[in-house]
């Protein structure tokens, strides 16, 4: 039986899925290069990894972080994404924030700015372990072409072999996460609205009345403020 070959990035599909050897080779007309990939870290100029839309975060990202006792560092930095239109997820992500240096983006809150670098480089979430490299069930992809480490350094069959695990362990992650998430956030909505419901009983009708009048008010600012934002 012979040996697996390193396989090759398909530099206009973005496909890593064809057979190589150590050499480039011509594929219908057109010459694949064999993938390789270096981070740069604080030498990258744009940090795709960590401005990118979505950050995901899997149940056993928290799982480790919590093995690793570093969740309590990390807790602040979580959310929950709540589907706004049709097709979209229930997900856990990293929170965002503006960039100092241009407002107009975004950044992972966890990503130092003034050092470029991430806060937690070796116990990131493993969405940000496989990036570039993604595994869609099917095939391996590059999620970002920008990423500036694509095409740096050299690839052994150890270590595609090692970066394709962690791209098909990230898609089990994310893919149980996807299908347990729904539940579990109802459960928690659930135990939060019950409690609610039991504080409010304890309330005295005065002490009711004055949440109310909070309330009132707060709903009536929001609705200035969309009608403001609508103009």
């Amino acid at each position: 039986m012979s040996e697996e070959q390193p396989k090759d990035v398909d530099t206009d599909e973005q496909d890593l899925n064809h057979q190589t050897d150590e050499r480039a080779e011509k594929t219908e007309g057109k010459e694949r290069k064999k993938y390789s990939f270096n981070c740069l870290e604080k030498e990258c100029d744009n940090r795709v990894c960590c401005t990118r839309p979505i950050i995901n975060v899997t149940f056993d990202d928290i799982s480790r972080w919590t093995t690793q006792k570093v969740l309590p560092h990390i807790f602040h930095a979580l959310t929950f994404h709540v589907p706004e239109k049709d097709g979209d997820q229930l997900r856990i992500e990293m929170a965002k924030q503006p960039l100092k240096k241009d407002s107009e983006k975004s950044a992972c809150i966890l990503y130092n700015e003034e050092n470029n670098a991430c806060r937690i480089r070796y116990s990131r979430p493993i969405s940000c372990r496989t990036f570039p490299l993604q595994y869609t069930g099917s095939k391996f992809i590059l999620s970002d072409k920008t990423c500036p480490g694509i095409g740096k350094g050299e690839v052994t069959k150890e270590s595609l072999k090692e970066a394709r695990n962690i791209a098909e362990q990230e898609f089990k992650e994310r893919i149980n996460t996807q299908t347990a998430l729904p539940g579990v956030y109802s459960v928690f909505t659930t135990h939060m609205l019950t409690q609610s419901m039991r504080a409010m009983e304890g309330l005295s009708e005065e002490d009711k009345k004055r949440l109310q009048e909070i309330l009132s008010k707060g709903k009536g600012q929001h609705e200035k403020t969309d009608k403001e934002s609508s103009e």
